[in-house]
């Protein structure tokens, strides 16, 4: 053991020691490996930012029991203002030593109000002018970190004297053990399958960076085998010096994630922005990067050792490469397909399944596309004769060294089959995603719902005063369970209230209407015994007719809904709206400002966007920001390692253009010798992209949708990033040509 920690030290010490060349290359090394390092830490830190999200929703959390009376009210007042969504409690407080939740000093007195930072930069902006009406109390502070899920929360917790104790706003303290619930499964799982995608091509990269400066090394090997080292120790002298890169990688990369974790507030997207002290990788995470990024790189320099026979007198590398074996490249793709294929609708209509074979599945088929590039590359190139001297000087090195070319391109290949699956796995959720939205749109209409526990006769007459209001219906609705245990609504009215939200050709009493849930879940059938809960009394779904509106549910008549007992139910008042006017809708919500937590608003029109569908578009912005983080990755790699490629082959094309080879020639050539490789693995890629994308989608048993655009767009950003990549690497090319390249020592 001592032996093997001296000859790993030795290595260390050629890697760090000598001369200016030693400490680029290990600058090289470091900066690649650095770079992986830092997303790496990033996706190490996502569990704790939003571990610390939910442990602040649940510190919120109400506790309404408790010994005695309680010595705080609160109802739910929050505000839907355009796009955006203030949440926020009225409260009451009947003990001066009242409970307070996180993130403010002292309760709100009546006429006060706390909010955000975010909400109080929104009211002072010009685009809060119509959101002023609705918060007129005084402004008497801000919210703690504690107190906000992230620091674009828009939040507000306001004092109202005006509260009357009743059966559920009654609160003894603060703070639950979250229920969980968490994503839906379907974003769940498009969360996992996009984390598993834009992560696995880092450890690629890591491998990239290990193998820089491979020339160089095996010259010193080779001296130190003519000074009586053995073959094992050669190999342990090497792991040594993958070693030294990888530590200062780790360095590098600590250093980046600290230097980018301040900018963590600055992100423009809600649901994705974090404070900073929440980006902080989890120690499990951390150490697992720490240990599996040398492991990795010293497992990498050995393997690219296994073919080079290491002399005093030189290296000597197999010039006719070992035809490369195909079963096991394909095993790989073929578990892939067997995994991801079995899953096929286990994760339909919301229902829980093992998450492990559909990540297997994807971690498989991704390493399928770097095992089979290297293979598919020599055999195409042995088949391509160049009809130019460039092409031929670059036909003829990738014959000589296809697992070369194929590594330089692979790293991005693995990223475009990733984004590839990306596209196509949210063209298809979105699909879903967007069903029930869609279908709000079509029947545009501001629907208010009253507090159960303060009835407002005067209500329907102020919003029906209200310019911009075309006329006011009354619903009753209440909920009920089916006989399959599912929840479904029941809402009544006369067809002049019903076709405000569904959309029905020929209304007429005694009829019901069912909308659809979109899945089968809870739609009753004519005849089936519904439930309901604050009554317990049942009812017997008539005939119904299937219609299109804005919430699923049962819709009835009042003839159709005789003998249904409306005990419990409360009043939703629909008002059509003429949208032909600007902000119509914000300045009725002004308009019912005065009535603040009794009364909810939800406009079901253009600007409407359920909770899903938001969850779903912050997922789907993440999962984009991290593949265009992943791209900008790949492209810095692939930099790194083409300078480097230059460097170690500046003595053969000095000697190529001292012997009369234009520089122009040899440009082209490095052009072709990366430009085959690339469209094979773009073909490849693309293809293993398709085929993730359809098998992914099968597991939700979804409709595949082909998002051609969004796929070309993204093929044509990795194809020009190679480009844009040689292109940069040509200066180094001119510089290794010039008459300086002939030295030796």
């Amino acid at each position: 053991m001592r032996r093997v920690l001296s000859d790993l030290a030795l290595g260390v010490r050629l890697a760090v020691g000598g001369s200016r060349k030693s400490w680029v290359r290990l600058a090289l090394q470091g900066a690649g490996i650095g770079m992986c390092v830092a997303v790496l830490l990033l996706a190490a830190s996502i569990p704790t930012a939003f571990g610390n999200r939910d442990l602040r929703d649940d510190a919120r959390e109400v506790v309404e029991e408790g010994t005695g009376p309680a010595p705080l009210l609160v109802e739910n007042g929050s505000v839907a203002f355009r796009s955006d969504y203030v949440r926020g409690e009225y409260v009451r407080a009947l003990v001066s030593d009242a409970p307070k939740p996180p993130g403010v000093d002292r309760l709100p007195g009546d006429g006060e109000i706390i909010v955000s930072p975010h909400l109080a930069d929104l009211l002072a902006s010009p685009e809060g002018v119509l959101l002023r009406p609705r918060f007129p109390q005084k402004v008497i502070g801000t919210f703690a970190p504690e107190g906000m899920d992230g620091p674009l929360d828009l939040r507000f917790l306001a004092g109202d004297a005006t509260i009357q104790p009743n059966d559920g706003n009654q609160a003894h303290g603060f703070g639950k053990e979250g229920s969980g619930g968490g994503l839906p499964t379907v974003l769940l799982m498009l969360s996992i399958v996009g984390a598993v995608v834009l992560l696995f091509p880092v450890l690629v990269f890591v491998s990239v960076a290990t193998r820089l400066a491979a020339a160089q090394r095996d010259r010193r090997l080779a001296a130190l085998r003519l000074v009586g080292a053995g073959a094992s120790r050669v190999r342990l002298i090497a792991s040594g010096e993958a070693l030294a890169g990888a530590v200062v990688g780790l360095l590098i990369g600590f250093g980046l994630m600290f230097a980018i974790r301040p900018l963590a507030d600055d992100i423009p997207l809600p649901e994705v922005a974090t404070f900073p002290s929440d980006l902080t990788p989890t120690l499990p995470l951390t150490l697992v990067v720490i240990v599996s990024v040398p492991v990795l790189a010293v497992l990498t320099s050995v393997f690219a050792m296994r073919r080079t026979i290491v002399e005093p007198l030189g290296v000597v590398r197999e010039q006719k490469p070992v035809r490369r074996r195909l079963w096991w490249r394909v095993i790989p793709a073929l578990g892939g397909v067997a995994l991801l294929g079995s899953q096929a609708g286990k994760f339909a209509n919301g229902s829980k399944a093992e998450s492990w074979p559909v990540i297997g599945g994807v971690v498989l088929l991704m390493f399928a596309v770097p095992a089979l590039l290297p293979w598919l590359v020599e055999r195409v190139v042995h088949q391509v004769r160049g009809a130019t001297p460039a092409l031929q000087l670059a036909v003829r090195r990738l014959q000589l060294d296809a697992g070369t070319a194929a590594r330089v391109v692979g790293g991005v290949a693995v990223v475009l089959a990733g984004t590839v699956t990306l596209q196509m796995t949210l063209a298809s959720v979105e699909n879903e995603v967007r069903a029930e939205d869609q279908r709000e749109r079509d029947n545009p209409s501001l629907s208010v719902t009253v507090n159960e526990t303060t009835p407002l006769p005067e209500l329907p007459g102020v919003l029906a005063g209200t310019q911009g209001v075309r006329r006011v219906e009354t619903l009753r609705s209440t909920y009920a369970t089916t006989q399959d245990n599912d929840h479904t609504s029941v809402s009544v009215g006369t067809c002049a209230a019903l076709e405000l939200v569904v959309r029905i050709a020929d209304c007429a009493d005694g009829r019901t209407y069912l909308v659809p849930s979109g899945n089968g879940v809870g739609d009753p059938k004519a005849g089936d015994t519904l439930t309901f809960a604050k009554t317990g009394g049942t009812w017997t779904v008539p005939a119904v007719e299937r219609a299109n509106g804005n919430v699923f549910g049962l819709y009835a008549t009042p003839a159709a809904a005789a003998g249904l007992d409306l005990t419990g139910s409360h009043t939703e008042l629909q008002a059509e709206v003429d949208t032909s006017r600007p902000d119509v809708v914000e300045h009725v919500r002004n308009a019912l400002a005065p009535y603040s937590w009794r009364v909810h608003t939800i406009f079901y029109g253009e600007d409407s966007t359920s909770e899903i569908e938001q969850v779903f578009l912050a997922v789907r912005r993440a999962l984009y920001a991290a593949a265009l983080l992943t791209l900008l990755l790949a492209g810095a790699s692939l930099l790194v390692v083409g300078m480097e490629q230059v460097r170690e082959r500046r003595r053969p094309l000095a000697a190529m253009a001292a012997s009369g080879v234009p520089r122009r020639t040899l440009a082209l050539s490095l052009v072709w010798q990366n430009g085959i490789p690339l469209v094979i693995s773009t073909v490849v890629s693309v293809g293993t992209g398709i085929l993730l994308g359809v098998l992914v989608t099968k597991a939700f048993d979804a409709e595949v949708h082909y998002d051609w655009t969004g796929i070309g767009v993204v093929t044509g950003i990795s194809v020009g990033l190679v480009l844009l990549v040689t292109a940069l690497t040509l200066p180094s090319l001119r510089r290794a040509t010039g008459a300086l390249g002939l030295r030796t020592e």
